[in-house]
């Protein structure tokens, strides 16, 4: 199968798609105990046995009765329409759009039908530990951030769910066919291929959200904005509040409450969660002893990145290195 017959396959009846259509109802396919449980999880290991994205289309001529899950899902409106619910929002998700949704966000979907292709991608959190996808998921990005903070067990984040309207955008749904088709033919070196595609897609993603935050025709100051978190991004071993507001030519006090006010975190949040960025990293991709992490990555006092490693990642750097994947 290739592009061009990615729509003839896709709207062929499966076998569960003949069953709803013929009796009205809908086939509860992974057995979930809907009898014990109002809202039950999904197990992520019927999904993850071949690799960490599982790719599918949602079954037509039937609903989705409330559900939660573990992982990462991101639904791809293929083609038609659709109506999901979201802790209790309601959102229409249309043709070319994508919903990138939390773990543990409770979800259910209203009746689809015949026109109604509805793609699900879902992504295992061990998925975003490999180096590959590293820069992608610490570029300062509102898609980047909405994803760490989907595979962290304590998230303090309040987001639920992204809607992105990527219609537009060519590159995106060209990278999400060639996934769907790569993920359906089913041959060698299918996970790594995907790995890659998803990765561009994961840049792809953050320009468009960047783009609607920012703006194409913002003040000046945006744009310093977007300068300073390259700075910061270039400069974390060894930058100051002071050299920063040095090199943007700012007051220092004013520097400071911009930050806080345009970003929501202050410039030393900023600058620690780089530096743990990149202490993960070499923690999981090296054998360098944490001390000269320590020092690697801006930080002279290592008690203080223990303490600080610790209430970002709830293990000490030597307990997160023990548990890496293998």
């Amino acid at each position: 199968m290739n592009l061009s017959t990615l729509d003839e396959h896709l709207f062929n009846y499966t076998e569960i798609e003949k069953i709803q259509l013929k009796e009205e109802k809908n086939i509860n396919e992974l057995n979930l105990p809907y009898a014990l449980k109002k809202v039950p999880k999904i197990p992520k290991e019927s999904f993850f046995l071949e690799g960490n994205i599982f790719i599918n289309k949602q079954q037509r001529f039937s609903y989705t009765p409330a559900h939660t899950h573990d992982f990462v899902e991101i639904n791809y409106m293929y083609s038609g329409s659709c109506t999901q619910h979201i802790n209790n929002e309601k959102i229409q998700l249309k043709k070319d759009q994508i919903i990138v949704m939390d773990k543990d966000v409770v979800q259910k979907i209203d009746y689809i039908g015949e026109k109604d292709i509805l793609i699900n991608i879902l992504v295992h959190e061990n998925f975003f530990s490999t180096e590959i996808l590293f820069d992608t998921f610490k570029s300062h990005s509102i898609f980047s951030e909405f994803l760490l903070n989907a595979i962290r067990e304590k998230s303090t984040s309040n987001n639920n769910f992204l809607l992105i309207d990527v219609s537009d955008n060519e590159t995106v749904l060209s990278l999400l066919r060639n996934m769907l088709v790569e993920y359906i033919n089913d041959k060698h070196f299918k996970q790594d291929i995907i790995k890659h595609y998803f990765s561009i897609f994961s840049y792809e993603i953050s320009r468009i959200l960047e783009k609607e935050t920012w703006g194409e025709n913002k003040g000046s100051f945006d744009k310093k904005m977007l300068e300073i978190i390259n700075y910061i991004d270039l400069h974390y071993q060894d930058i100051s509040l002071d050299s920063l507001a040095k090199k943007v030519k700012f007051n220092k006090n004013y520097l400071s409450t911009k930050i806080k006010h345009e970003l929501g975190k202050g410039f030393f949040d900023l600058l620690n969660d780089k530096r743990l960025s990149v202490a993960e990293k070499l923690l999981l991709d090296t054998n360098m002893t944490i001390a000269d992490i320590t020092y690697e990555i801006g930080y002279n006092d290592p008690s203080y990145f223990y303490r600080t490693f610790k209430q970002k990642y709830n293990l000490t750097p030597f307990q997160y290195r023990k548990n890496r994947p293998q």
